[in-house]
């Protein structure tokens, strides 16, 4: 008996110990449904393991697990969360992912394991994982890939590497594997071969690969030639040469091939690239030469107009290149060529332009560089003293591919300065004094892509703007003193990037401005205070509608206070403007009304015509049910009585009838002592009545 009753209680606590808890149920985490989606945010709730644990059966949710220490998964670790189509594992300090760790999730399509220490990618690290499309792992310690861990994700389009440690990848790791977008930077990548690598991804519309040590010799001609042929369409990052010495500082995508692989037959000690770092040993913590933007922003902000570098965050937009280079072993320029006293000047590019870099010199005009270098193909005047471009002082440059004027105190530039440099393609006025944009300021740049603005004094756009760029590709307007944008700011250009970020936006219009951006593939809009009211409901709509990973960053709200530091994304609309139910009906009852005065309709209707809340639609569409169920009740009632009243008055009346007429003839009958004329045919009415009565 006593053996029976230990036996007994030992598998009662072993069905104890197996039992899950329900994270919503329980509260355990906070589950929150937004805009139809449930999100179970169990972030800092120091979880070790997630075996006790399970997640809503009945729903599908996105799994935020973020700032825990779940710092190794094991086989089946998501097991009871099958229902999770996105996961977010930041900040957890994982190491070691064992395969198997992800079986049981088949519906997750996102999977974020960034900024962990992760160091590997083994054979089949992400097993179970049949429906993911979106894996970002920056800003981890990984060397090692496997080559076929990739090989079972059909569907996985956005990679995330960037900030790691890879010093190749392996050949045949892309194969079957349907990339579009890949972020390399950041990591000791010297060069990308052809086959087995960029042969795999066709599809590619955008590869970010700066800040690698990149060696510029024969094995990265293929690299130049298949970076060439990329649709125009495609998004590429610049590829700058660290080795050899000679070709230090050049952008590849300007380096002739014969540059690149001068001779076969010789060896040529310089194509040796130098080593970044002792890759045999432990590298220990994984090295953090960018510092994240917001920390950078406080540590300048009053200070210095220098900005932060890159940060961690999904698809950042890229950071100005070192377009030329400032050591020594350049190539000298022929005799026939001219080079401004203070400057150092060597042949860069295909077209053997000349790369004239005039950084800090303490240059106070652009008119002061003599003698003008008139076949320069890029001009370096970062970090001078100057003040004021004006309209001549560009005169003669029309060579120009490349103009970096940022980091000076330029407060005006004059109109049609930029008039004669039509090949033009990548300017930058960031980290000056300007306030004030308008067109007449960029007239001739008709092929310019890149245009950077970032860390200006800007809070004036005029409409227009930058409709002499037609090409114009990505753009910089971050860090400056912007409140509003004005309507037809866009017109006439295809911006793929935007950065507007750490301005001072409280809403951003729709109608005129954002609706412009027919082509954006990513958009940078944190750090700006967000005002969560009714005005800012269109451009949440308008985000929403948005690919996740074109936002860059979070949207917090800044007011008011009972939504300070909430993602706008996830507040649902009619709580940021309890009018909106008011706002709907008289905007859908009625064409005609909303076509003769189209204007009010602009103004006060707070939901784009072509998309209503279904919160606010199946409430609505509830009390019409109601009300039109009370009135035909009402009416039915109203009938019923209407007709018993009649049968009541009909019966009332007939008896009136019947006992007048009884009166007449008793008192014909009792007073009359003789027939008249006419007492016949009073006789037949008492008769035919005394008969009745009995």
């Amino acid at each position: 008996m006593l053996l029976w009753i230990v036996l007994l209680k030992a598998a009662l606590c072993v069905a104890i110990g197996n039992v899950t808890r329900d994270v919503c149920k329980e509260q355990i985490c906070s589950c929150n449904a937004i805009e139809g989606d449930l999100h179970v945010d169990c972030e800092k709730r120091s979880f070790t393991n997630l075996h006790h644990l399970t997640g809503p059966s009945s729903q599908f949710y996105h799994l935020l697990l973020h700032g825990n220490s779940l710092s190794r998964l094991f086989p089946n670790e998501f097991a009871n969360f099958y229902n999770a189509v996105s996961l977010h594992l930041e900040n957890n300090g994982l190491h070691d992912i064992v395969p198997g760790a992800f079986l049981g999730l088949q519906l997750v399509k996102r999977l974020h394991i960034n900024n962990n220490k992760i160091r590997s990618f083994k054979k089949s690290t992400f097993l179970g994982l049949d429906d993911l499309e979106y894996l970002q792992a920056d800003f981890n310690l990984l060397r090692d890939i496997d080559p076929s861990v990739f090989r079972d994700l059909s569907k996985l389009e956005v990679l995330i590497l960037n900030d790691n440690l890879i010093s190749a990848l392996p050949i045949n790791v892309f194969q079957h594997v349907p990339i579009t977008h890949l972020d390399l930077r950041g990591n000791r990548i010297k060069t990308l071969p052809y086959e087995g690598v960029l042969e795999q991804i066709p599809g590619i519309v955008e590869v970010l690969l700066e800040d690698n040590p990149w060696d510029c010799n024969c094995d990265l001609v293929s690299l130049k030639e298949w970076l060439e042929n990329i649709p125009q369409n495609a998004l590429i990052g610049r590829v700058i040469c660290e080795a050899p010495t000679r070709l230090q500082g050049n952008d590849l995508n300007e380096t002739a091939e014969s540059e690149l692989c001068p001779s076969k037959s010789g060896t040529d000690s310089s194509l040796v690239a130098p080593p970044t770092q002792d890759e045999t040993s432990d590298p220990g913590p994984l090295p953090t030469p960018y510092k994240t933007a917001g920390v950078t922003e406080t540590q300048n902000a009053g200070t210095s107009r220098k900005g932060g570098s890159k940060s961690p965050e999904n698809w950042k937009l890229k950071t100005r290149p070192t377009a030329m280079a400032t050591g020594t072993g350049e190539k000298d320029p022929p005799s026939n060529t001219t080079c401004p006293l203070t400057c150092s000047c060597k042949l860069i590019g295909t077209r053997q332009g000349l790369g004239v870099n005039c950084e800090g010199k303490k240059i106070e005009s652009v008119a002061s560089l003599k003698p003008k270098s008139l076949n320069a193909h890029e001009l370096n005047l970062r970090d001078n003293n100057i003040h004021t471009v004006k309209k001549n002082q560009l005169r003669g440059y029309s060579s120009l591919n490349l103009l970096d004027l940022g980091g000076n105190n330029i407060k005006m530039i004059e109109n049609g300065t930029f008039q004669n440099l039509t090949e033009l393609r990548w300017l930058y006025m960031d980290k000056n004094y300007l306030d004030t944009l308008m067109a007449e300021m960029f007239v001739g740049l008709q092929n310019l892509e890149y245009l950077s603005l970032e860390y200006n004094d800007i809070h004036l756009i005029m409409p227009g703007t930058f409709s002499p760029m037609p090409n114009l590709r990505v753009l910089f307007l971050n860090n400056n003193l912007l409140k509003s944008l004005p309507v037809d700011v866009f017109v006439g250009i295809s911006l793929s990037k935007i950065s507007l970020h750490n301005n001072y936006f409280t809403f951003l219009p729709v109608a005129g401005v954002l609706d412009q951006l027919n082509s954006i593939i990513q958009i940078d809009l944190h750090g700006n205070p967000w005002d969560c009211t009714c005005n800012i409901v269109p451009f949440k709509q308008w985000t929403d509608k948005l690919a996740a990973d074109v936002i860059v960053s979070d949207l917090k709200c800044e007011s008011p206070e009972e939504f300070w530091k909430l993602d706008f994304r996830r507040i649902r609309n009619d709580l940021m403007c309890p009018q909106l139910n008011d706002k709907i009906f008289p905007t859908s009852l009625s064409k005609n009304s909303t076509s003769t005065s189209d204007a009010g309709t602009r103004s006060n209707s707070y939901l784009e015509p072509s998309r209503v809340s279904i919160s606010v639609l199946v409430p609505g569409l509830l009390l019409v049910f109601v009300t039109s169920a009370f009135t035909v009740v009402g009416m039915l009632v109203f009938i019923l009585r209407n007709r018993k009243r009649s049968k009541r008055r009909d019966g009332n009346s007939s008896a009136s009838e019947i006992n007048s007429l009884q009166t007449v003839c008793d008192s014909s009958y009792w007073h009359s002592g003789a027939y008249h004329s006419d007492g016949a045919h009073r006789g037949y009415d008492c008769g035919a009545h005394s008969l009745s009565d009995k």
